[in-house]
């Protein structure tokens, strides 16, 4: 509930929104939606992710992130080397490279617990071998990263590494370069396996932006050449939407049964359009109640407002009898979506006006949850990450049985940088792709985890 300052009644509401598309002024401090990168990170002669098998060294490239895993991002390329190493490298037959991308899901329920491993990217290369391999030949490989997939018929942006653990349902996205060398079994010792593989857990943070240059203020949604106030869709804006709030009876109230209607069209919310918000990044909504045949009740509702903007995780889990599925599997392979949710923020109301008698115009803004860190996406049918704008008008709990509450829910998009930032990044950056290094954290929270059990 909103705690609304004594001198709100005085907010001058002539102010018109705008987009921001100024030239933008220069600082050696960085804003809030700015992040400052470490020069240490591009040190040519850093560290580099190596690993090694009996047979292979595989090199992929510097540590530029100072990540737990090599680190990419949108439209983003895995570069590596493959060096042969030990003894009989005429034996070997093929090297192959494989990036795959898994979306594994638990669901505890009373039937116990439901696991599966959902395979929803596959792209392999096979490394052209030289007609005499010898040991320390090299070959490099590069493999790039679809920006895109396509699962049960819905194509979305290839989704974030992600993990959740939230009231018995886990989800996860988690990519992986598997390096195989198959070698001639017929002329190896009984000893020696003829398949050599090393599996290389990734990490992919692509950077999404709004569609849209960020609205800074709501219009004031009225026109003052008309003294007669109707509905918040008169001159607004051509960046606002406007949506009426659903009035509803309060599961106690002896008045349940009664009619709704004289009640619709009277309280309405208004935000940015399209509803695409950079994470950290304040939105700005508008609140109308229009009740110019009761203004007690009015303001009595002014005092009972709640924003809030939910994070939701949907998932399915294979059915029973099938743990692992390819990205063919049919959607009847699954159980039924289920479905957690859980607060991320809250709303402010900074600004309160009564335009006329009963009727109250009210300002706010509220967050798109932490800077950097949020990110809608999906995968197919079977997982998805959600977020909702949540706005509950309650009535008071001693008019309850009178007068009904408010509801409106409204699905937004998260994303994790704010509008138009990519080509000065490519540029400073020489051309690499900065991963969203903020989506990092759900990783270490699951590390965190690990350590406590």
């Amino acid at each position: 509930m909103f705690d609304i300052p004594s001198d709100i009644d005085s907010f001058d509401f002539d102010t018109i929104g705008s987009t921001s598309l100024s030239t933008p002024t220069y600082s050696l401090v960085p804003s809030r939606t700015e992040i400052t990168l470490d020069a240490k990170r591009l040190d040519p002669h850093g560290p580099s992710w190596v690993y090694r098998t009996k047979h292979m060294t595989i090199d992929l490239g510097r540590r530029f992130w100072g990540t737990s895993s090599p680190a990419y991002g949108l439209h983003d390329k895995i570069e590596g080397l493959v060096k042969l190493t030990g003894h009989h490298p005429e034996l070997i037959e093929d090297i192959s490279v494989t990036l795959e991308g898994h979306l594994a899901t638990t669901v505890l329920a009373d039937g116990g617990v439901a696991r599966s491993n959902t395979l929803f990217m596959h792209h392999a290369v096979s490394l052209p071998l030289s007609s005499h391999p010898a040991e320390g030949d090299e070959y490099p490989f590069v493999i790039p990263i679809p920006s895109e997939i396509t699962l049960q018929g819905l194509t979305a942006l290839t989704p974030p590494s992600f993990y959740r653990l939230h009231l018995g349902v886990t989800g996860e996205i988690a990519y992986s370069l598997k390096v195989t060398m198959t070698r001639q079994a017929t002329r190896m010792s009984f000893k020696h396996e003829p398949t050599e593989s090393q599996t290389i857990p990734i990490l992919y943070f692509p950077k999404t932006r709004p569609s849209d240059p960020p609205l800074a203020d709501i219009p004031k949604p009225l026109s003052d050449r008309d003294p007669h106030f109707t509905s918040p869709s008169v001159n607004i804006a051509e960046h606002v939407d406007t949506f009426p709030l659903s009035p509803r009876w309060s599961y106690a109230s002896s008045h349940a049964k009664h009619p709704l209607t004289p009640f619709q069209n009277s309280v309405f919310f208004s935000m940015p359009a399209p509803q695409s918000f950079a994470s950290g990044e304040p939105i700005p909504f508008f609140l109308s109640l229009v009740f110019p045949d009761s203004p007690a009740q009015a303001s009595l509702y002014t005092k009972t407002i709640t924003v809030t903007l939910m994070k939701q995780l949907t998932v399915r889990s294979a059915k029973s009898h099938l743990r692992k599925l390819s990205s063919s599997a049919d959607l009847d392979a699954y159980g039924p979506p289920v479905v957690r949710r859980w607060v991320l923020s809250s709303g402010h109301l900074e600004t309160r006006s009564e335009y006329s008698e009963g009727v109250y115009l009210l300002r706010g803004w509220i967050s798109a949850g932490e800077l950097g860190r949020g990110c809608s996406w999906q995968v197919g049918r079977i997982g998805r990450l959600q977020y909702f704008l949540e706005v509950e008008i309650a009535s008071p709990a001693s008019m309850e049985d009178h007068i009904p509450a408010f509801h409106l829910e409204k699905e937004v998009e998260i994303t994790t940088d704010c509008w138009e930032t990519m080509n000065r990044e490519l540029q400073s950056m020489g051309g690499v792709p900065t991963p969203a290094l903020g989506l990092e954290r759900c990783l270490l929270e699951k590390e965190s985890e690990y350590e406590i059990m």
